[in-house]
């Protein structure tokens, strides 16, 4: 049965390590990406920080930024897209190994006190997360488990599922089911068209304001808290 768990970890060469230390009151999000770009290396954040240039600069220091690229269209707000380098220490590739994927992450402090991530993942039963669980153990994480709910899936059982219209709700068991998350994914955008007759571009403005309206409802960490 699959389930969602919310979890909170961090590692002295996770993901913003240098970044997050530095700033200790950035907030950093990460933004749901289902286009087809290939460069699976990337991913995309937006940042709440008083002082673009001093993230840049910061961002430019982190030992574990490879490049920083800004979003074009984004260019009045700081959503920017970030590849890191290969010795940064990830664990959303293993929660995609298991068969699973984030719904939703942001930044967080661990229990030992260093700034890392809360995330919110949908994995298919307990051996995955118990996979993750030792990955990131042998992989020295701080790792915690904060919640763990069986049921999940994205249909109607889901939490936030009354936020998603029945063509998102169609479009997302689809691409999940075909491996649309998996990294590498294991069905393209134009596949999902054609197994839901619809165009390309329907497919993923589905995909995209469903994700939206999951994260919306599913992430539930506490800024004040944190």
């Amino acid at each position: 049965m699959s389930l969602v768990t919310e979890v909170r970890f961090a590692h002295t060469d996770g993901a913003l390590a240098d970044t997050l230390s530095a700033l200790p009151g950035l907030d950093a999000v990460v933004v749901p990406e289902t286009s087809t770009d290939p460069r699976g290396s990337v991913y995309f954040f937006r940042f709440d920080h008083e002082s673009t240039t001093e993230l840049r600069t910061v961002l430019a220091e982190d030992h574990t930024v490879e490049t920083v690229t800004q979003l074009s269209g984004f260019v009045d707000e700081q959503v920017l897209g970030i590849e890191f380098t290969e010795a940064t220490e990830l664990l959303a590739p293993e929660v995609t190994t298991q068969g699973g994927f984030v719904l939703a992450a942001r930044s967080a402090s661990a229990t030992g006190g260093l700034r890392g991530w809360r995330e919110r993942w949908l994995l298919p039963d307990r051996e995955a997360i118990q996979a993750v669980w030792h990955h990131a153990r042998e992989t020295d994480f701080e790792f915690e488990v904060l919640e763990l709910r069986e049921g999940g899936g994205v249909g109607e059982t889901f939490p936030g599922g009354d936020a998603l219209t029945d063509q998102q709700r169609r479009a997302l068991q689809v691409a999940y089911d075909r491996g649309y998350f998996r990294e590498p994914r294991e069905a393209s955008l134009a596949e999902l068209a054609e197994a839901l007759d619809l165009s390309a571009s329907a497919v993923g403005g589905r995909l995209r304001r469903g994700m939206k309206s999951l994260v919306g409802q599913t992430l539930v960490a506490d800024r004040a808290g944190e």
